[in-house]
């Protein structure tokens, strides 16, 4: 019953590793917009926070897969012509940049006043204070839901297949349309996806435990 889905398992790797690599440089570029917008919200002025969550509300407005589109067929009447890998991981890093920013915004938040109060105590101000004292306990509080987010992020590189860019869904959408073993390869598709976030998930919990018994 499995024979298709073992003699085809290679390519289902291959693609795989083409959603790991996705994932990783959307997470990458997701994660350094997130924590500077969250710094532009929490700190900035009203001129430059404005854009900032204008952004930000139009990111979590509008669906990912109509940011895809827009991205392939829509940029090149304007004279922009992104490679479909590029295209990809720019859109889903700004995408899920608007999530990341919520993520490092309320971790931020979370830390008690009173340590904002105890490195001022310290001669510690401004930026000294945010690197020295605050964003390391930040960093701690938003482990679990930045995992959770990144674990939301790898499922959303699935629609990049849209504009042709060959990962685990393509790779089992292409072998299906071969074989016609639908059954057999979008479970091992599942599976491979259930491994990776699974894993992530697991993580998460670990990093959510540490986090309460360091508290």
């Amino acid at each position: 019953m499995f024979d298709i889905l073992i003699a085809n398992f290679d390519l289902l790797i291959r693609g795989a590793w083409m959603t790991l690599l996705l994932s990783v440089a959307s997470a990458v570029l997701a994660t350094v917009l997130g924590v500077l917008l969250a710094l532009t919200q929490l700190f900035a002025g009203f001129l430059i926070r404005m854009p900032a969550e204008i952004f930000l509300y139009i990111m979590r407005g509008v669906p990912l897969l109509v940011m895809l589109f827009a991205i392939y067929y829509i940029l090149p009447y304007i004279g922009i012509d992104l490679p479909p890998i590029a295209g990809g991981i720019l859109v889903i890093g700004l995408y899920f940049s608007a999530f990341m920013t919520e993520v490092f915004r309320g971790a931020i938040q979370a830390v008690p006043r009173g340590q904002w109060d105890a490195a001022r105590a310290l001669g510690m101000y401004g930026h000294r204070t945010l690197l020295i004292a605050i964003i390391p306990q930040a960093i701690r509080l938003a482990g679990p839901p930045y995992i959770n987010t990144s674990i939301m992020l790898i499922k959303g590189t699935s629609l990049v297949s849209i504009i042709g860019i060959w990962e685990l869904t393509l790779a089992g959408q292409q072998i299906v349309e071969r074989t016609l073993a639908a059954f057999q390869i979008f479970g091992g598709v599942a599976l491979i996806y259930f491994v990776i976030c699974f894993s992530l998930s697991c993580y998460g919990r670990y990093l959510e435990r540490k986090a309460l018994y360091a508290q």
